[in-house]
């Protein structure tokens, strides 16, 4: 809540001191149409829907559905506008990327490594945990009773054992390190790019980005999720696809002694083994993910065309939804009787927006991920390397894990027009436009 001001004054003031960037914040015509044609389909396929479902309070309705699509819309505008007035040059780059991993040491430092010491059992940062979390934690409204409070010891950590950040739960926060923060640490080792000046070699760069890499990957693994053992897997061989030479050695091996390690550790350590055990090989509760899934396919193809709206899915989850996985708490005390949340982002992408959004959507992203292959590959023609090559290059792979491991997370649950997600991915974009307009004749 306190970013949009925060961004908006930023952009006030950018335009107010540089008065000729106001040109840059305006949409291009075919933004604009395309914004337009998404809002018509999307509110002809909303009031299809309604039709059908009603007043319920198994959806939004059609009032509150189009306030939502409203603070999407102006929240992807001002993320696109602050990075179009503040990320003008290389060097304004690499400010950005460098604030956002101090910042993430910091993050770290400060809130996830006292979490994880919690969940390890040193308990002497309950307090600390509980006190940070009632100030700073975003929660799930619930429904029932106090029991099923994720929040009910007084944060997260502390009533789920589970690390999270500041997050609702820890699967959104391995999205966050994930999606967000680890690209960019795998783009600038893969690269070779001497980033940081405290260091006073290339190597030792490397060094400490591959360290900072590791840590989050760690983080990932511990954080008692599968979304975050999948990203920390995927993202881990991702790395190794696009290190070179020592770096690539190193990580295929530290990969190696790893896996024997962890094949020891389960057999011998007893929290390694709950974890797997928890995470992975007895994994409980995945009925409503699994029937949730099912329907917003069922949902998607009984509407492929439209959709049927954003906010209204859960009505169709519900009237989908398998009936084998409906035996449990969750499904009987708080969706059935409240709404039945997306709980595979992919799938419910198609079943809100149906094709006619989503082909233009997908082919839109295909088409940036091809523009800045050609750029990354003209670079490679046009010029030995150097500093700046290095740098185009990091962030082309950066940019390439993110759309990886935000594909592979959205089959879960990863809310993409949240500002992190939403300002790295224009902060891309800025940079492939920078680039192609410097390689321009």
């Amino acid at each position: 809540m306190l970013a949009f001001p925060v961004f908006l004054t930023i952009i006030l003031l950018q335009v107010y001191r540089k008065p000729e960037r106001l040109g840059a914040i305006i949409p291009s015509g075919k933004a604009i149409l395309l914004t337009g044609f998404f809002w018509l389909m999307q509110l002809l396929a909303m009031l299809l829907s309604y039709q059908k479902t009603g007043d319920t309070k198994l959806t939004s309705g059609l009032l509150h559905s189009l306030i939502f699509l409203l603070t999407w819309t102006i929240t992807v505008y001002v993320a696109w506008a602050v990075i179009q007035v503040t990320v003008l040059s290389e060097v304004d780059e690499k400010k950005f990327v460098k604030a956002g991993l101090i910042g993430l040491a910091v993050y770290l430092l400060l809130v996830v490594l006292p979490q994880l010491a919690y969940t390890l059992g040193v308990h002497g940062f309950a307090g600390y945990d509980d006190f940070i979390g009632r100030l700073f934690e975003r929660h799930w409204r619930m429904h029932t009773s106090v029991h099923y409070d994720f929040y009910q010891n007084g944060s997260y950590v502390t009533s789920q054992n589970r690390v999270n950040g500041f997050e609702p739960e820890a699967a959104f926060l391995a999205n966050l390190l994930g999606v967000v923060y680890l690209p960019l640490l795998v783009g600038l080792t893969a690269a070779g790019q001497k980033f940081w000046r405290f260091t006073k070699s290339k190597r030792a760069d490397s060094w400490v980005n591959t360290i900072f890499a590791l840590s989050i990957i760690a983080i990932l693994l511990l954080a008692k999720t599968t979304t975050g053992l999948l990203t920390a897997v995927v993202a881990y061989v991702i790395w190794i696809a696009f290190a070179k030479g020592r770096l690539r050695q190193s990580l295929t091996a530290m990969m190696v002694v790893g896996l024997l390690l962890l094949g020891i550790a389960y057999f011998k350590v007893g929290f390694v083994h709950q974890i797997f055990n928890q995470i992975l090989f007895a994994k409980q509760g995945t009925d409503n993910r699994l029937g949730g899934s099912i329907a917003l396919v069922l949902t998607f193809l009984a509407h492929p065309f439209l959709g049927v709206g954003y906010g209204f899915t859960s009505f169709f989850i519900l009237e989908n939804v398998p009936a084998f996985t409906t035996n449990n708490f969750e499904y009987k005390e708080v969706y059935a009787q409240f709404g039945y949340p997306i709980l595979s982002d992919f799938f419910g992408w198609f079943a809100s927006f149906g094709l006619v959004v989503m082909i233009p959507a997908l082919y839109l992203l295909f088409k940036l991920v091809a523009r800045s292959y050609l750029s990354n590959y003209r670079l490679t023609l046009s010029q030995e390397p150097s500093s700046d090559y290095t740098w185009d290059k990091a962030m082309h792979v950066a940019f390439i894990v993110m759309i990886i491991l935000a594909f592979v997370s959205s089959f879960f649950v990863i809310q993409v027009f949240l500002w992190p997600y939403l300002l790295m991915f224009f902060f891309y974009r800025k940079h492939l436009e920078r680039v192609e307009k410097e390689l321009a004749p």
